[in-house]
């Protein structure tokens, strides 16, 4: 179970801030997807207003991460459930994208026998040839992009074994040496792994944005709400997992 200090974390009060409101924000996409499905204008505003909103949420979270990087790669602030499935603190972005392939089969599965009547109802089980390609194409790229955000870590972890700490074994045992060595390796090391988490992170937005490009204003909403459902689903299930064992998770006694 978590300890008290845990939410004092600036990431723990991030995050809890962060799940807030994509709780109001559901209920809101929620609304207007069911008052307001013809209205295109009102729900291009609301899509748009929630991608400003991961943006903001994408640029707080940098100004933590730059002052203490290893933290945010193994958050406290998660359970261990939703943490089994970060990639680099975070969703995968091409998870966004399998998530549309995902509502575009259910949608035209449920929905298929309206289609071949002619009915049509806008939403994403009616993805055009057009738009098909494209999200094809953003698939493309993006799984090429995490492959080379990876690599970058990959390189990075090898490194901190093959040089610094190289250097580290090999210097003499006076302790100021020793101490200054490994600060650097440290510093190196937490530079980097910031810059890793920022690329990633950058990729995550840059992606849910090019989705919603693609997608019309009603198809956005649609997968908006989707995703949002799926994030706070994760999070609720390994919420009740981890209360429900609460003698398999032990809290990190150093977190303050």
């Amino acid at each position: 179970m978590e300890m008290g200090g845990s939410r004092s974390c600036p990431f723990h009060r991030c995050f809890e801030n962060w799940i807030n409101q994509q709780e109001k924000d559901l209920d809101e996409l929620n609304q207007v997807a069911k008052e307001d499905r013809r209205n295109d204008e009102k729900l291009q505003t609301i899509a748009e207003k929630n991608i400003k909103q991961f943006q903001e949420y994408h640029e707080r979270r940098i100004l933590l991460v730059k002052e203490d990087p290893a933290s945010s790669f193994s958050p406290t602030w998660t359970t261990p459930f939703e943490n089994s499935f970060l990639w680099i603190a975070g969703c995968r972005p091409t998870l966004a994208i399998q998530l549309v392939y995902t509502l575009c089969g259910t949608e035209l599965e449920a929905h298929l026998e309206e289609f071949l009547q002619g009915i049509r109802r806008g939403n994403l089980g009616e993805l055009s040839s057009v738009q098909l390609g494209l999200v094809n194409e953003l698939h493309c790229k993006t799984v090429k992009e995490e492959e080379m955000i990876s690599n970058r870590l990959e390189v990075l972890q090898e490194d901190i074994g093959e040089q610094q700490l190289a250097s580290l074994i090999n210097t003499s045992h006076d302790c100021e040496t020793n101490v200054q060595v490994m600060n650097k390796a440290v510093d190196d090391h937490a530079a980097e792994l910031a810059s890793i988490w920022e690329e990633a992170d950058r990729l995550r937005l840059k992606t849910v944005k090019e989705l919603i490009h693609i997608l019309t204003p009603l198809q956005a909403v649609d997968f908006l709400v989707a995703a949002k459902k799926l994030y706070l689903s994760m999070h609720e299930w390994g919420q009740t997992r981890r209360d429900s064992n609460p003698h398999h998770f032990v809290s990190n006694p150093h977190e303050s």
